[in-house]
């Protein structure tokens, strides 16, 4: 893991997909797709809850984008 996060690589999200964990219920795999490939993440269900929560209100906190044209 790196120590600095100004060296912490970012990258565009393009997608992403939740992917039911059969042999454990209990967790879904989350792969975000980007330009360099999926990165694959696990979660349980009070992680996706504060996720949603956090991004919910990030995304009422941004302003909007205007169309192009």
């Amino acid at each position: 893991m790196q120590d600095n996060p100004k060296d912490r690589l970012a990258l565009p999200l393009k997608g992403y997909q939740l992917v039911d964990n059969t042999l454990d219920p209990t967790v879904v795999g989350i792969a975000f797709e980007t330009e360099q490939g999926p990165y694959m993440f696990v979660a349980n269900r009070e992680i996706l809850e504060t996720l949603a929560k956090a991004f919910r209100a990030k995304a009422a906190s941004m302003p909007s984008q205007k169309p192009q044209g």
